[in-house]
């Protein structure tokens, strides 16, 4: 059996369930797991285990059927962060108030009543300035402590809340001087830590003399290249140089590091695979010089969403799917940043578009809002937009708040598959107005496959799949245009029946006819290609 490898390094904090990219490694895995003539190994850091596990179960893919490769235990750098930034919730406050009252003060009274009988029984000097002396040293940090805070409250009139203050105060003004200080330690040991769980990582996969090649699904990690067997890279995009400034304004530095680390991963590659023909020729060849001979494409299979909500053994399996869906959508509404709104929702019947994406800069979100203000407040459309970003993302925030559109705009995060396919499939219109993908946005076909209608920004990667001009002339919308983006969702919703017949033939007769297996089989055939040259180019 050919063995491969695939090869991820996320950040800690990256939830793989709530990324396209993770969605995609999911199909991807499935489809090379059911393939039976092969077997793919994932090396990845000890903190992804979990997240992928889960991402495994949710599709579907068997535990026996793959291989986790790397760190098995998380560092305890990472570990002691999470148990300082645990939520500490009222409960967890009280707890600890009840255990130091009921435990820590009912002992520390009994042990100065000890003390003071040792002190007034001592029958020698030497024992009596013995006790003395200790009962001084634990006396001594609480006596100072009281000192300081009278002394400076007295003298200066600093109170508590100053107090408070004063130590960020102090590190202001340090900060100017022109002396080095410790401001990025944790940055730094954040960096020592992904280094060594990265090295860790290849030790592991070069320890692995039977894979063939590997695959990485993204070019965040130069490392990669260190991988003593072939790397195919995959290049989704490079977003990051086509909307600089938003970029900046979210990241800083950090996102030009982020950017750094790409290109130093493209120089260092030698074989990589797209999804369009865009990304490869404007991305990779005019803007980073890579060969185009070493660059492949291979195009998405469709996502079908349908598994996750469908339910059968019933009399009327499609209508106790449809309600099973509404239930699953109340739950997520549960999840809206607005809690106080979406704790108390209940009506299952409610009408809504929908867009599932991570809010950044070129997703257009704020282009989606605003046509959506101006066709509830002036078309007087009766649904509410449901989106999958983070509530608390500056631009969205601020747009919600001033313009109160906090219970007519849902945002809710981390939705699980079944949520995911249950919010397409009661939507009544999917909208993706975003300006830059990799390839055809998954929009389309998840929608399409549930029963709900999609439109899309009109972009070079959606017109490489989507060739019909009828179809084109229906779906898709000028992104930079807001009153384009209005006018083609209340066209939408008026014609939505005759727009998903004829979207859902171009699916059928077209789109369906490619299967994640195509896209697994395309991939093992580059690896093989890849590994192939290798045992020839070896000396003897």
């Amino acid at each position: 059996m050919k063995k491969y490898g695939i090869f991820i390094a996320y950040a800690p904090d990256m939830d793989l369930r709530t990324e396209g990219l993770g969605r995609y490694l999911a199909a991807f895995l499935k489809a090379a797991t059911a393939k039976g003539d092969c077997h793919f190994s994932v090396l990845c850091p000890s903190w992804s285990r979990p997240a992928l596990i889960d991402l495994c179960v949710e599709a579907g893919i068997q535990e026996h059927s793959y291989a986790l490769l790397g760190p098995s235990r998380t560092p305890a750098l990472l570990r002691l962060h999470k148990f300082l930034r645990r939520p500490k919730t009222l409960e967890k406050k009280q707890r600890r108030s009840g255990w130091f009252v009921s435990r820590i003060y009912p002992a520390a009274v009994a042990h100065a009543e000890w003390l003071k009988e040792r002190i007034a029984s001592a029958r020698s000097f030497p024992a009596l300035f013995g006790w003395l002396a200790y009962a001084a040293l634990l006396a001594l940090p609480a006596t100072m402590a009281l000192l300081a805070i009278r002394l400076a409250r007295k003298t200066a009139g600093i109170t508590f809340r100053g107090l408070k203050q004063a130590p960020r105060r102090i590190w202001r003004v340090l900060k100017r001087l022109p002396i080095a200080l410790p401001s990025n330690i944790p940055f730094r040991l954040y960096e020592g830590m992904i280094a060594r769980e990265t090295a860790l990582m290849i030790e592991a996969g070069n320890a692995c003399g039977d894979i063939a090649a590997w695959y990485t699904p993204a070019a965040f990690w130069p490392n990669v290249n260190e991988l003593k067997a072939p790397v195919l890279t995959c290049v989704p995009d490079v977003v990051m140089t086509e909307f600089p400034a938003g970029f900046s304004e979210i990241g800083g530095d950090p996102m030009f590091h982020s950017y750094q680390t790409v290109a130093s991963t493209l120089r260092a590659s030698k074989n990589f695979v797209t999804y369009s023909e865009h990304i490869k020729r404007d991305t990779l060849v005019q803007r980073f010089g890579i060969d185009p001979m070493a660059v492949r494409i291979v195009h998405h299979a469709p996502n079908d969403l349908s598994g996750p909500i469908k339910v059968t053994g019933f009399p009327d399996n499609e209508a106790t799917s449809r309600t099973y869906a509404k239930s699953l959508l109340l739950g997520a509404i549960r999840k809206a940043s607005n809690v106080g709104y979406g704790s108390t929702f209940g009506n299952p019947e409610v009408k809504f578009l929908f867009y599932a994406s991570q809010f950044r800069p070129s997703k257009n979100v704020m282009t989606l809002l605003r046509a959506y203000e101006w066709l509830l407040r002036n078309r007087r459309i009766g649904h509410k937009l449901i989106l999958t970003g983070r509530g608390d993302y500056g631009s969205v925030k601020a747009f919600l708040d001033e313009r109160k559109l906090g219970a007519d705009v849902l945002c809710l995060h981390a939705l699980t598959e079944p949520e995911l396919s249950a919010c397409y499939s009661l939507a009544d219109l999917a909208v993706n107005p975003s300006l830059s993908e990799g390839g055809m946005p998954f929009t389309f076909t998840e929608a399409l496959s549930v029963g709900t209608p999609a439109i899309m920004g009109n972009i070079e990667v959606t017109r490489e799949i989507l060739t019909d001009s009828a179809l084109c002339e229906a779906s898709l919308f000028d992104p930079y245009d807001w009153r384009a983006v209005a006018d083609k969702i209340e066209w939408a919703l008026n014609h939505r029946d005759g727009l998903y017949t004829q979207q859902r033939r171009f699916y059928d007769d077209v789109l369906s006819k490619r299967s994640w297996h195509d896209v697994v089989d395309e991939h093992v055939a580059i690896l093989d290609e890849m590994a192939t040259c290798v045992r020839r180019t070896a000396p003897a």
